[in-house]
């Protein structure tokens, strides 16, 4: 027997459970004892604070803590329990991150923030504790010292285990397992528990030890900060009931080596050996397991444990026992243990005898010392019965046979790894009852950092966050993240709702929003980023990004950054932020791209009345729309329908001189010229913030405002310069209608702004005489034939007249000019036939002429105004009726062209009128039939300026009538010939024909290649001149590079010298000034009268003409060749397509009659007529199957003519050598019979304005209305005008210089 009585009683265990049998021991004796030493531990050295303290008594119905709500950190019982369970992983780490930290100290006092990232990376421990409380009692309950009538302690022992290491293989192995600690002690107040104790779960805040209340230092008397096997400890209090927890992790009690080797298989050997040289009795080959010497160890911790009082004897143990021996190191009884070597009498024999005696343990109610040592004792006990366990499941069944009792011993002691104790010690009955396994969120970061659970409630989870917020503001950002986590993962409503009312931003949110921005948040404070730059970073991160998902981090990055910096800038940014996509913004507000601003704004209004929630994406898409189209109307209407524009880019925006240093002008400026510049910059600056344009537009507003400028004023609120505010001299000159003459003051207008031209005509000098002396111009040729003296006259003449409007156009100090008669009347009478002039008599006065000096005409001198009896015919009817005219080819291949595109500028104008030259009632007569002596006086009249021509009222009104019905074309080639005609050749062809400056500008060459197909080599090649390309609206081409196509396309004829033949066009020289007449005007022979094709034809601002010239380009070449022969498989499947779709005369397309009649098959109406037709539904179900490979043959025939068209229209995409500009487009509105002309023009100098010259109105226009493709317009182009890349500069439409008066 190892342990001997010091009496015949035997021992006898410790309590089942319960309180302890000592516990109606006084509390005051224990106070009287020990008083002294809690009062100096709390700091309480007055002796009037230890009297008052001992006079007082806790009386268990007051707050010790009445701000432990206030307390940081807090936790709830899960998060205590888990970071028990995972203390010791920080404590015994090797991690750098966590070594040198001070979570290497444990985390029980750390705040959850601290370790809630790096939990998961850590294992947790197993805690075991006994169930049989009869061997071994490690749960105590005690009444407390302070107040034992309502409070109580309740304590907890139990073991640690790593369980990476719990299934040991070899006893080695199990003697190196560390086996740690846990003391867990509750102090319940029993009255507060039942008063104060709030539904749902707990809050323990963390508690200092030095605030530790000298009430509840009296109850804990073992705890001991300093106590070198503490490993970690904190102190928590519930916020509702000041119920206290204390957390004690200590060191395994066998913790030196030499002790963990005392167990290995090697040191039980060696041991036992001395021993059975020792004790003669031992069998060597009977060496004890290692249970046995546990089970030894565990007899000799038990014994003091069971002695109940003092007054029970002592067992002691002889020295010389043999299990003591062989089994451990007995020296250690004393060394280690806290034995006592006591030298005992025999009674007998009188002989001394060494005995080991025990610490007396009994007095550990009263004496805290003896306490501490007591768990200590059970501390150890523990640990050896969870070695024990361990240790006899390594045995083999030989050793179990050989000793089954030690087996059998710790076999029976229950111990279990649950956690159930915890809440049953901290009366969390939700929990004890609660059969819902932990979830595997539960160790995610964001449950930790709220000390939440999966199962919590949401009334619960939104408590634990606000108290976070409230205790830990600094980190709110955190436990909002934690707060949307949990709500997310666990789809709950009232938290998805909760979180969606929180005005903060969460952490990781936010850091991930700044990586976005990369700005790294550890070096710069998000507080102090300027909401400028972080604006700044999105635009130039947006733009330098095509990644939709990188896009759609911006932006989301940059809502919450907006709101994390409760900046209002941010978000208007992050919230009207334009579509990237401009089609998006169309189908929002349903609307097509070729829409006027108009319909917009009520495809807008309509779109909010219907759907008010969209009204911020409608916004959006207006907001888009408006820099796509540039459109300043949009923007004005945005502003009205948004307040929150109005706002941010109001005039209030810039201050006077801010505004006038973002448009960089200065306040010397004036009105138009700032307008000049704010439109440059409006239309012309490309797009490199979507704020651009509405920064412009305050800069400008506040402009208007500080000056008062009705100009200004009215371009802000209309988009169109209002011409009457702007100075004479900074706007074009309008001409004024004087009848049917609205298409020639467009093309007087076109020409005036062709600045060679108009200077040739501004410098013209020569005289008829000038002509007739020069011999060698009798032979020259315009247009293929001779000119007459007559014709050179008139032409002459008609240069003047020109010379003259253009003069005034230029000088004039009104808005608006009349041409004279004379010069609408050389326009529209054909240059074949003659006009006689009066000579010059200087007595006239009511001659508009200028005066002569020097043999030059006075262009300063003002005309005179109309006699009373000769009113100036005016028309303002825009339906005027002007004949729509047919362009049809010369026959030596020339065009007559008259039909010519503009660029689009805007004027205002008024009606000045100016006046004509008195018109005399001679007839005229031929030239050429005049006496010699009139041909003499002619001729020395001849270096006088404009003369009046010899016309009556009636030839004139004859002549303006002509003009309505004359073809346009007739006009240009009228006014062309009489150009050519009074101009020096500059050059002779071979033919004799003139070059000139109207030559050079104007008319470019073509070569045709007439091709026998049956011996290509026999190529027959004619060049000839081209003065602009006619394209046939009737081809129903979809753009204008469709329509060139057609016009250049090879063509194959019968001819009877070659048979077939194919003819091949291509340009060899292109003109500086390239014309493009649009034929819309056709013959209907059914009725028997002329109509005009409305049909839109799309053109674009720039083209290249590479494709349509003679060229010995190899890949240019083989890229024709290769289109041509796409076109052709275009065509076929065209043709095929159309076939499938035509419908014979009952209005059936193939597919219509074949559903029809399988319709009719699966009716009953043959049988009703006694028709029968064998097989009928198996010919039924033929159709419907041809049916369906009718629609597939369709459709595949749709998707392959449209990835053709596709193809064809880029493949001269690489090809841009030769580029043109458009300038100029002429309009015709009406019908072929009627209509109204007038052109728009581009001015380069000016921004790239368009105007629209209307007779005497010169407007600035939008360029949505030059390119104006809608369906039904009828206000269409018949002309456009091209100038060549590298001579835009030569258009110049404003050019005035006032006379000084």
């Amino acid at each position: 027997m190892l342990l001997k009585d010091e009496s015949d009683e035997r021992a006898v265990g410790g309590p089942a459970g319960g309180r302890s049998p000592n516990t109606n021991l006084s509390p005051e004796r224990v106070e009287g004892e020990q008083i002294g030493e809690i009062m100096d531990e709390s700091g309480m050295s007055e002796d009037s604070d230890k009297n008052r303290l001992l006079d007082s008594q806790d009386s268990g119905k007051i707050f010790l803590y009445p701000e432990s709500a206030a307390r940081f950190p807090f936790k709830t019982a899960d998060r205590l329990l888990d970071d028990i369970l995972h203390d010791l992983s920080f404590i015994n780490s090797g991690d750098h991150s966590i070594l040198y930290s001070d979570l290497s100290n444990g985390i029980l006092k750390s705040s959850v923030l601290a370790y809630s990232r790096k939990i998961g990376q850590t294992r947790a421990y197993n805690l075991g504790s006994l169930v049989d409380q009869v061997v071994l009692q490690t749960k105590f309950e005690y009444g407390s010292v302070s107040c034992p009538q309502h409070n109580h302690l309740q304590v907890f022992m139990g073991v640690l285990i790593d369980v990476t290491q719990q299934n040991v293989a070899t006893f080695n192995n199990l003697a190196a397992l560390p086996i740690f600690h846990v003391k867990v002690t509750v102090k319940t107040r029993d009255v507060l528990e039942r008063t104060k104790k709030k539904v749902g779960i707990t809050h323990y805040h963390f508690l200092d030890e030095s605030e530790l209340h000298p009430y509840d230092k009296q109850d804990l008397l073992t705890f001991d900060s300093k106590d070198p096997q503490l490993l970690d400890y904190a102190i928590y209090v519930s916020s509702d009931s000041n119920k206290l927890i204390l957390i004690e992790i200590f060191k395994p009690e066998f913790d030196s080596q030499e002790e963990r080797d005392a167990f290995k298989e090697d040191s039980i050997n060696s041991r036992y050996e001395m021993a059975c040289k020792r004790f003669d009795s031992l069998d060597s080959t009977k060496v004890p397991t290692q249970p046995d010497c546990i089970n030894t160890l565990f007899k000799i911790f038990k014994g003091p444990l069971n002695r109940k009082s003092s007054e029970e004897p002592r067992k002691t143990i002889n020295p010389d026992n043999i299990s003591l021996n062989s089994h451990i190191d007995p020296t250690w009884l004393t060394s280690k243990y806290g034995f006592e070597l006591h030298v005992e009498k025999d009674e007998e024999t009188g002989e001394e005898i060494l005995e080991y005696a025990p610490p007396d343990l009994t007095n550990y109610h009263r004496d805290w010392k003896v306490r501490r040592l007591r768990e200590s004792f059970t501390r150890k006990c523990l640990e050896l019965i969870f070695f024990g366990r361990v240790s006899i499941r390594l045995l083999s069944q030989d050793a179990i046979n050989r000793n089954p009792k030690v087996y059998r011993i710790f076999s029976m002691m229950q111990t279990n790894f649950s956690t159930m104790f915890w809440f049953q010690l901290l009366g969390e009955y939700r929990a004890v009852f609660n059969t819902e396994s932990g979830s595997l969120l539960d160790s995610d970061h964001h449950f930790i950092d709220l000390s939440a659970c999966y199962n919590y409630i949401d009334k619960d989870i939104i408590r634990n966050y606000e108290t976070q917020c409230s205790l830990d503001p600094e980190n709110i950002g955190v436990y909002v993240d934690a707060l949307n986590f949990i709500a997310n993962r666990k789809g709950a409503y009232q938290l998805i709702a909760y979180c969606g009312k929180q005005d903060y931003v969460g952490q990781e949110a936010l850091d991930h929003a700044l990586s976005v921005f990369q700005i790294d948040s550890k070096e710069f404070d998000p507080h102090n980023l300027n909401e400028g730059v972080l604006l700044s970073i999105y635009k130039n991160e947006s733009v330098s990004t095509r990644n939709p998902n990188r896009h759609a981090d911006l932006k989301s990055s940059l809502r919450l950054l907006a709101k994390f910096k409760k900046s209002s800038k941010l978000k208007f940014y992050a919230d009207y932020e334009p579509y990237r996509n401009v089609t998006q913004a169309y189908e929002i507000l349903e609307v097509d791209e070729s829409v006027d601003d108009d319909i917009i704004q009520t495809a807008y209004t309509v779109k909010v009345n219907d759907a008010p929630g969209l009204k911020l994406d409608c916004d959006r898409a207006l907001y888009t729309v408006a820099i796509h189209a540039r459109s300043l109307m949009l923007f004005n209407f945005l502003m009205q329908q948004s307040a929150d524009f109005l706002e941010y880019f109001g005039p209030d925006k810039f201050s006077y001189q801010d505004a006038l240093s973002f448009l960089q002008v200065n306040e010397n400026v004036g009105d138009d010229t700032i307008l000049e510049i704010f439109q440059h910059r409006w239309y012309k600056e490309p797009v490199f913030d979507p704020d651009q344009f509405l920064d412009l537009k305050s800069a400008l507003s506040k402009i208007g405002l500080e000056r008062n400028s009705k100009l200004i004023s009215h371009f802000i609120d209309t988009g169109i310069v209002d011409a009457s505010c702007i100075p004479v001299e900074n706007w074009p000159t309008g001409l004024n209608n004087i009848g049917n003459t609205c298409y020639l003051n467009s093309l007087l207008q076109y020409y005036f702004s062709i600045s060679s031209l108009r200077q040739y005509v501004l410098d013209y000098r020569n005289t008829v005489q000038h002509f007739l002396d020069n011999q060698d111009y009798a032979s020259r040729r315009i247009g293929g034939r001779e000119v007459t003296g007559a014709e050179v006259e008139r032409s002459v003449q008609f240069v003047y007249q020109l010379r003259d409007l253009f003069s005034s156009m230029i000088h004039s100090q009104e808005r608006c000019v009349t041409p004279r008669k004379e010069l609408a009347y050389l326009a529209f009478v054909p240059s074949g036939l003659g006009v006689e002039f009066e000579l010059p008599i200087t007595s006239q006065t009511n001659m508009n002429v200028p005066a002569e000096k020097e043999n030059y005409v006075n262009i300063d001198s003002e005309p005179s105004p109309p006699p009373n009896d000769e009113p100036l015919l005016i028309d303002f009817d825009d339906d005027e009726n002007i004949h729509g005219s047919q362009l049809n080819k010369h026959s030596n291949g020339d065009y007559k062209s008259g039909e010519f595109g503009s660029d689009k500028a805007a004027v205002n104008d008024v009606d000045i009128s100016m006046a004509g030259n008195d018109i005399g009632e001679e007839k005229a007569v031929n030239v050429d039939s005049e006496s010699s002596e009139n041909n003499f006086n002619k001729a020395a009249a001849m270096n006088t300026s404009t003369r009046v021509a010899k016309i009556s009222s009636d030839q004139l009104e004859n002549a303006l009538e002509m003009g309505r019905q004359q073809d346009v074309t007739e006009c240009i080639g009228n006014v062309l010939f009489q150009l050519e005609s009074a101009s020096d050749p500059i050059s002779l062809g071979d033919d004799h024909e003139q070059n000139d400056l109207v030559k050079q500008l104007f008319y470019g060459n073509i070569k045709q290649n007439i091709i026998p197909l049956k011996n290509e080599t026999q190529v027959r090649t004619k060049y000839e001149r081209f003065l602009s390309l006619l394209v046939n609206i009737g081809d129903h081409p979809k753009d204008i590079y469709d329509a060139l196509d057609l016009y250049f396309r090879d063509e194959y004829l019968k001819m009877e010298e070659y048979g077939d033949v194919k003819r091949a066009v291509a340009v060899t020289d292109f003109p500086t000034i390239l014309q493009i007449q649009i034929q819309r005007v056709y013959y209907d022979r059914e009725r028997l009268m002329p109509f005009k094709s409305v049909a839109p034809l799309p053109f674009n601002e720039t083209i290249y003409m590479d494709r349509y010239s003679d060229t010995d380009n190899s890949v240019l070449i083989n890229r024709k060749i290769e289109t041509e022969k796409l076109l052709g498989e275009l065509n076929g499947l065209k043709a095929r397509q159309r076939e499938l779709l035509s419908k014979n005369n009952l209005g059936l397309s193939r597919k219509g009659a074949l559903i029809e009649t399988s319709n009719f098959l699966k009716s009953d109406v043959l049988e009703s007529q006694n028709i029968r037709i064998e097989k009928k539904t198996d010919l039924a179900q033929q159709l419907d199957k041809i049916v369906s490979e009718i629609d597939r043959e369709l459709s595949q025939l749709y998707h392959g003519i449209t990835q053709l068209e596709s193809k064809i229209s880029h493949q001269f995409d690489d090809f841009k050598s030769i580029g043109y500009s458009l300038f100029a487009v002429f309009i015709h509105r009406g019908e072929a019979s009627y209509g109204h002309y007038w052109i728009y023009i581009k001015d380069r100098h000016k921004s790239g304005i368009w105007r629209k010259y209307n007779d005497e109105t010169i407007t600035e226009v939008p360029e949505n209305e030059v390119f104006n493709f809608s369906e039904g317009n009828t206000a269409t182009p018949y002309f456009l005008v091209y100038v060549k890349q590298g001579h835009e500069h030569e258009i110049e439409p404003l050019k005035r210089e006032l006379e000084v008066l």
